[in-house]
């Protein structure tokens, strides 16, 4: 990861800040206007009968609110940054999808929809589709560390990443297209102005704090590894990877943030 080429001020006129949003908002409002909701919808849930159903399911699993935390965890000790804009940006995420669910009370496609009228990978879900959480969560993740890097390469990949991981909400029949752009909408904004409010709290790049990010971290990393369920069996093996993983290669960080004691 690229040393980060932003500045407080320097958000509010930076492309990747608001162009992704734009784009997610204008997008939901064309969807809407023009009732294209369920047509959207059934083109991407039938695309597994193409690709297999293993690919979507892993993919959704990035969304994850575990996951991408613990996908934070190997920038401990190297990039406090990027640390402390996600702790931020996750609670403003929090906020938009937790908040909005049980307002907006919209079904979901299995509630709506025959069963042989659609495809189901994992788990059935009925209840509080608006606006979609793996999507607000993947949003805010690569967000983040879009707004941390200024390699074009990266941004690109990370936004191509997190499309992929919204169109899983579709594919897996537990979101409508309204519902993904929303999460698109919310989770990038999430992370832009958690990026922004982040930058004036200092105190969250000292030590001390960020220790406390690392043991938060390390604790949903176990829980992941040893706990956590997603309600898809298929899964387990690839999240249990992503813990070991996230807490090996976070081990150099967690020495250097322990030296500075």
């Amino acid at each position: 990861m690229c040393k980060t080429d932003i500045q407080p001020g320097h958000l509010w006129t930076n492309p990747w800040f608001w162009g992704i949003p734009l784009a997610a908002l204008i997008s939901l409002i064309i969807v809407w206007a023009t009732d294209l909701n369920l047509a959207l919808f059934l083109w991407f849930n039938g695309l597994s009968q193409y690709t297999g159903k293993l690919l979507w399911s892993h993919l959704t699993l990035l969304g994850d609110g575990v996951v991408a935390l613990v996908l934070i965890l190997p920038f401990i000790g190297r990039r406090p940054d990027i640390v402390r804009a996600m702790m931020v940006a996750a609670l403003l995420a929090m906020v938009w999808a937790l908040g909005l669910k049980p307002l907006v009370g919209a079904m979901r496609p299995a509630a709506i929809l025959s069963a042989d009228a659609l495809t189901i990978i994992g788990p059935v879900l009925k209840q509080h589709s608006f606006p979609s959480g793996h999507t607000t969560t993947i949003f805010t993740l690569a967000g983040v560390l879009c707004l941390h890097s200024r390699t074009w390469g990266l941004r690109l990949a990370l936004l191509a990443l997190a499309v992929m991981v919204g169109s899983s909400r579709m594919v897996v029949g537990a979101h409508w297209p309204v519902d993904v752009l929303a999460g698109a909408f919310g989770g990038w904004l999430a992370a832009g102005f958690g990026t922004m409010l982040a930058q004036k709290w200092k105190a969250g790049l000292l030590p001390k704090i960020q220790r406390r990010f690392a043991l938060l971290l390390m604790i949903l990393a176990v829980w992941l590894l040893l706990y956590h369920r997603t309600g898809d069996l298929d899964v387990t093996v690839f999240q249990r990877a992503i813990a070991v993983f996230c807490l090996v290669v976070a081990l150099p960080g967690l020495w250097q943030l322990r030296k500075h004691r």
